[in-house]
């Protein structure tokens, strides 16, 4: 949407002959187009362990496309960490936070699962 058609946009969806449209939803295929970094990817390929669920390694390798080369590489870099048992990071950026929170809670739990200490220090 070009910056000059926004007010139009605005006064079209507040109009009172819109309100009895039904809302559509559109698919935009984007992952062929937004590639992880490949730096960060390689990492994250590299170091995990075997004993991660490939379900979890799918989700996580998927989690860092659309992220700039700076932050996927501190979501990797944050994951290995955890992994490891060296600690858990957060970042500040609310978003990244709630995607390595969930992150932290499965990597934890699949360690569990298959008898893996990881000891956290306080």
């Amino acid at each position: 949407m070009k910056k000059r058609d926004f007010p139009a946009f605005l006064a079209a969806i507040s109009s009172k002959t819109r309100k009895d449209q039904k809302m559509q939803i559109f698919y935009d295929e984007l992952n062929q187009s937004v590639k992880p970094d490949g730096f960060a990817l390689g990492l994250l390929n590299d170091t995990m362990p075997n004993w991660i669920k490939p379900s979890l390694k799918l989700d996580m390798v998927e989690a860092l496309r659309g992220y700039n080369e700076e932050v996927a590489l501190e979501i990797v870099d944050d994951l290995m960490d955890c992994w490891t048992g060296l600690g858990l990071h957060v970042t500040g950026l609310k978003y990244v936070d709630e995607l390595l929170g969930r992150f932290y809670t499965r990597i934890i739990k699949c360690a569990e699962k298959k008898g893996v200490v990881l000891e956290y220090r306080q």
